[in-house]
């Protein structure tokens, strides 16, 4: 049972350490938005209002960072704070224009970067799962039957709930993602989950349903990801 707790604890470590991914991705979205929002103002009280809202999407966004292990993604964030203090310490105009223009290049620069630690992780991810159960699969099968104290069904409805949880989670950051960007595409892919049923769960292993949950955050997250990249070509 303890082999198998260890397995649901790796699988969801890694779910929370995605969510966070997922958290900075918004907070860099809404930094390039402020910033944009501040290029495009007519007046210095605006520009400097939206400069300080994307200086703190940013800041937000690196504290997001260092829970979700995307390191080479504080270059962008430390840059992007760097300029945008300077934009807001500006008197003129023209000059925090100029700091804000260069902390848009540093937000857009971010969102490439989570990008392709977002794949990297995905890939990563599923290795490591892989490698986990490998490795406790001789334990498993040496576990007398005598030593359950949890039955397969029980575990199974526990993981099942878990998932579930942290599957509406990811759902409701990808929606809100693409709602800011307007992205129609990525909204169509969110579907309500088909949970599943105890008489479902009987008649699979635990590993069955292991299989099922995560191919559906592997399929919500790709789906969701490659959605927003064609969003963003257009």
């Amino acid at each position: 049972m303890k082999i198998y707790l260890a397995i649901i604890a790796f699988l969801f470590i890694s779910l929370g350490m995605h969510a966070n991914c997922t958290n900075a991705y918004a907070s860099a979205g809404y930094s390039l938005s402020h910033a944009k929002k501040s290029m495009s103002a007519n007046n210095f009280e605006h520009q400097q209002y939206y400069a300080e809202r994307a200086l703190m999407a940013f800041e937000k966004a690196q504290s997001q960072i260092e829970n979700c292990g995307c390191q080479a993604s504080l270059d962008p964030i430390l840059d992007g704070i760097e300029n945008l203090e300077t934009a807001l310490s500006q008197t003129e105009w023209d000059m925090g224009r100029f700091y804000t223009k260069k902390a848009l290049g540093n937000a857009q620069d971010l969102l490439n970067s989570l990008d392709e630690c977002t794949i990297a992780k995905a890939s990563d991810y599923e290795a490591g799962l892989e490698e986990t159960q490998e490795v406790a699969s001789d334990e498993i099968i040496a576990l007398s039957e005598n030593a359950e104290e949890v039955s397969t069904l029980e575990m199974q409805l526990d993981f099942k709930q878990l998932a579930e949880t942290d599957i509406a989670d990811l759902e409701r950051s990808i929606r809100e993602l693409a709602t800011l960007f307007q992205c129609e595409k990525a909204l169509t892919i969110l579907k309500e989950l088909k949970p599943r049923t105890e008489e479902e769960l009987k008649a699979e292993s635990l590993e069955n349903t292991k299989a099922y949950y995560l191919s559906q955050v592997v399929s919500i997250h790709n789906k969701a990801l490659f959605a927003m990249i064609e969003c963003s070509k257009k």
